[in-house]
């Protein structure tokens, strides 16, 4: 008989449900499962029994007992054919008995592990982050929640999950060989589950008809070589049903199989240890999920603007002379990446490459510390990049080695060859840091990033993290294998940078841009791009569909090499590739400038034939119109970026995660949305002219210029790609909507506006909140952030915007004017008011109504009547 431990608890007679067991635990019986590689194995000493034809009906059924086997193959076989394989079959069919346990962490959400596996500890989520449950019962056959009930069957050990109105959730069951499967009655889109490029072309990023399998690296794909990053968070969402997330607490490399019609989950080793989270809308379950994770830094103010960069620059000239071009050509411009130029290049498969020096190359970059101040006085901020590899013949390969800082060989304890073979790589030749070490982080950040810090860096780009290239026989701290570390080694080697900056008692805020990672790494100022992606617009679409499932597995900011880092990946004839390439630029810096954090560009250009600015590539008018919509946005995004910080908001969403009651909405998969009130698309085709959008059930208008497009009761619109010569992706703004700006006229900056701007549409109560802080240091973490609430009230004969600030920072303006541009086509202005008094600063433009206000001290309230 199946063995059931079980306690009971209600609210009413549990005075600390903390303080109660919330655990429901049943161990099954062995059963029986035949499978076809071990009935061909088989077939083979009895091949006049043919068992492969005879028994195939009875491949991968599960039977619960003996008598049930026998039975079954009593079937298909004589009674003299079982007598002869019975032996054998019963050998290779016998699973070993499974079990279950289940936890109640909240009224929607439970803890469900099948198995004997002892569970890990897992840093990566918190689950005392949650709420704890209101009242929950644990009875002879599962849970109940105030919100949940999980039944399980004794015999199969499939827990069947629904909400406490009786509307059926899903079924997970244990699958033995180590697998779960996952059953629904409805139909749902699947989601998140990190990055993995599959099909060129496909905007659409749900795994439904897929296979994931997922474990960190780069892939090759469509020209160019990509992440693929494993965060295993699984949205399931429908418009039409509760929505649910299954969090695998797992961190080895998983298969997750959606091509049948019931979902298989096969981690190669590890726990099936799932958090199962059920909530009407995928919102709750992403902000339930940043809970358990961590909810990002913001970022530097900077890293919202344009930032250049290539493989690579070769000195400062080469760099100078592209800021030059771009300040005259009027584009702004906030950092420069640097890429291994900077330490001195590598040598190939060379043990004395520069690899893990990390020290300057002062002859192609003389001075380095003054040259980054002079940058810094134009404005102009630097990242530098950094890997985990270091190259044998150098002083820091004997440093770390004598630490036991680097991976291991296991016969000799002494740093192990990343080349399993002996030889080298592109990079060198050489070992790796040992990152799971919190010691060699520590060491390795005093040593070689502060001293870079104190010079001026602004951020770090930590490139090869996946590992790419690794010895699988490597053996880490506390001798773990390569595969207990592989996931979380990108993961590790940010949070070495996290502490550091805590451990050095920097003022600035960490910043780090990387190719790979682990769920929470955005706790840390972890931000991700795509890799080395092909410079073709097929492979746009695809990075479009995996920022959605990158922003539900908890990254907000997620970026790109803008116009593809392969431009080999463009695929046409020679005399094409000009145009091809001016139009893949400036549809990718046209998205980009949308939706990436931070923007920019980057190739490879080892040979200094290539051009990736983008006043040298692209249609450069295009390109700065976008841009300079970008930095327009910047306070806007800012402020998002401190709800994404304090509440777990998404910065930049799928409509449908905006919309999710709205069945079209799921399936523009090409639809966006900034913040809750901006909407966009991503448009990723060469000869493209015009998109159709479409349109929520709400009342629209155009941001640009403040036209009213009317309420839609959900239907598509078509919007054209060029105004006046000029490519621009449509953006649309809800009534409602309040969204700071930054006014051109004062400059194209990212800096904190000396004007605010504000655009409002239409006429309806609504209300935004603008966040402002010194934009560099970690004082906003302690208070020092300034809070603008905007609001608009609508009366019967008057609109209101109604000022009101509070909080500080240094460096805070203590007065500034405003320009109000209000969409409001649907009025008939007779006067300005402000607080109180005759307004004579307005005018009708177009669309808009322009109000200029003069100076207004912030720390008084001000209103804005509009009669």
């Amino acid at each position: 008989m199946p063995i059931k431990l079980i306690s009971l608890c209600l609210l009413a007679a549990c005075a600390d449900t903390s303080q109660q067991s919330r655990d429901f635990y049943l161990q099954g019986m062995p059963s029986y499962q035949l499978s076809a590689a071990d009935v061909f194995r088989l077939n083979k000493a009895y091949p006049e029994l043919k068992l492969t034809r005879h028994l195939r009906p009875l491949f991968n059924q599960t039977f619960y007992s003996e008598g049930e086997f026998k039975h079954a193959l009593n079937q298909y076989l004589t009674t003299e054919q079982v007598a002869i394989v019975y032996p054998s079959l019963q050998d290779k069919a016998l699973v070993a008995a499974e079990s279950v346990h289940i936890s109640v962490l909240a009224d929607d959400v439970l803890r469900i592990r099948f198995g004997q596996t002892q569970v890990q500890t897992n840093e990566l989520a918190d689950f005392k982050a949650l709420m704890q449950p209101s009242t929950f019962h644990v009875s002879e056959d599962g849970v109940t929640t105030a919100k949940l009930k999980a039944e399980v069957d004794g015999r199969t050990l499939c827990v069947k999950v629904s909400k406490s109105n009786g509307d059926a959730v899903n079924e997970l069951c244990p699958n033995g060989d180590n697998q779960i499967s996952l059953r629904t009655v409805n139909d749902y889109g699947y989601q998140g589950l990190g990055q993995e490029f599959q099909q060129p072309g496909v905007i659409d990023g749900r795994w439904n008809g897929r296979v994931r399998q997922s474990g960190n690296q780069m892939s090759g794909f469509n020209g160019g070589a990509t992440g693929n990053t494993q965060f295993p968070i699984l949205y399931a969402a429908s418009s039409k049903q509760s929505d649910f997330a299954l969090y695998l607490n797992n961190i080895y490399n998983t298969r997750w199989d959606f091509s049948q019609e019931t979902v298989t989950i096969k981690p190669v080793k590890g726990e099936r240890d799932l958090l199962l989270m059920v909530a009407d809308e995928q919102k709750t379950l992403r902000e339930q999920y940043m809970l358990l994770v961590g909810k990002p830094l913001v970022p530097p103010r900077k890293m919202f603007g344009l930032w250049l960069s290539e493989y690579g620059f070769d000195n400062w000239q080469e760099m100078d002379d592209k800021i030059a071009t771009l300040h005259t050509n009027q584009f702004p411009i906030d950092g420069v990446v640097m890429d291994l130029q900077w330490f001195g290049n590598v040598q190939s498969h060379d043990e004395n490459s520069h690899m893990g020096t990390l020290r300057w190359d002062e002859e192609n970059f003389p001075q380095p510390k003054q040259k980054i101040a002079e940058l810094k006085q134009q404005g102009v901020g630097m990242m530098l990049i950094e890997e985990s590899y270091v190259s044998s013949g150098r002083e820091e390969h004997q440093q770390m080695e004598a630490r036991s800082f680097l991976a291991k060989d296991p016969a000799t304890g002494k740093a192990i060859n990343t080349n399993p073979t002996g030889g080298g790589h592109w990079w060198g030749k050489g070992g790796m840091i040992d990152w799971s070490n919190p010691e060699a982080g520590q060491f390795w950040h005093e040593w070689k990033r502060q001293p870079l810090i104190d010079m001026g860096i602004i951020g770090h780009w930590t490139d090869l993290g996946e590992p790419e290239m690794y010895n699988s026989k490597g053996v880490y701290y506390q001798d773990k294998s390569h595969d207990d570390i592989h996931n979380l080694y990108n993961y590790d080697w940010l949070k070495s940078i996290y502490l550091g900056y805590q451990q050095g008692h920097n003022t600035q805020r960490p910043f780090m841009m990387s190719r790979s990672g682990a769920p929470g790494m955005q706790k840390f100022g972890a931000v991700m791009w795509s890799a080395d992606i092909g410079s073709n617009l097929t492979s746009l679409a695809v990075h479009a569909g995996q920022q959605t499932n990158m922003m539900l597995s908890g990254m907000d900011y997620y970026g790109s090499d803008i116009g593809g880092f392969h431009r080999g990946g463009l695929g046409v004839a020679p005399d094409e590739v000009p145009h091809v390439l001016n139009e893949t630029y400036t549809q990718w810096f046209a998205y980009s400038s949308m939706f990436d954090v931070p923007v920019r560009p980057h190739t490879e250009n080892l040979c200094n034939c290539k051009e990736t600015a983008p006043d040298r590539v692209g249609d450069l008018a295009s390109n700065r119109d976008n841009i300079e919509l970008r930095y327009e946005l910047i306070p806007y995004l800012y402020s998002l970026a401190h709800r994404a910080h304090q509440y777990g908001e998404a910065v930049f969403s799928s409509a449908a995660y905006q919309f999710p009651n709205d069945e079209n909405s799921a399936n523009a998969t090409a639809e966006k949305m900034v913040g809750e009130s901006l909407l966009s698309s991503a448009v990723a085709k060469l000869g493209a002219k015009e998109t159709a959008l479409y349109l929520p059930k709400a009342h629209w208008f155009d941001y640009r210029t403040g036209e009213d497009l009317g309420l839609s009761s959900g239907e598509s619109k078509s919007f054209a790609l060029y105004q006046q010569g000029q490519y621009r992706l449509p953006l649309l703004a809800a009534e409602g909507a309040i969204i700071p700006f930054a006014p051109k006229e004062h400059g194209v900056s990212s800096q904190v506006p000396t004007q605010l701007g504000v655009k409002i549409f239409g006429q309806q109560d609504a209300s935004f909140t603008l966040f402002e802080d010194d934009g560099v240091s970690q004082a906003y973490l302690t208070g020092e952030i300034r809070r603008t609430e905007l609001s608009v009230k609508v009366q019967p004969k008057q609109v209101q915007l109604h000022i009101r600030t509070q909080g500080d920072y240094t460096g805070a303006p203590e007065k500034r004017s405003m320009r109000i541009l209000w969409a409001l086509d649907s009025k008939e202005v007779q006067a300005v008011q402000l607080n109180g008094q005759p307004l004579d600063s307005w005018k009708r433009v177009g669309h808009w109504l322009e109000i200029d206000t003069p100076e207004l001290a912030t720390a008084q309230e001000h209103l804005v009547t509009v009669l």
